[in-house]
């Protein structure tokens, strides 16, 4: 199962769907986050391929 992890959770991500519609789909904000796939990061806009796990890190900005 292809999946993003984010805040301890594991969101399923449909096929031919981007990370960025699989976040937004679970009410959260992906601007929020930092995508790393493979060690790796990646655009939201990436469609992970099938059976990949995307990993998710929160980040902080502002001043």
């Amino acid at each position: 199962m292809t999946a993003v992890e984010v805040m301890g959770r594991r969101l399923p991500v449909v096929e031919g769907q981007t990370i960025e519609e699989a976040v937004s789909a679970a009410g959260m904000h992906p601007d929020a986050f930092l995508f790393i796939l493979d060690g790796r990061p990646v655009p939201m806009d990436t469609v992970p391929p099938e059976g990949a796990v995307v990993r998710a890190i929160r980040v902080a900005s502002g001043g």
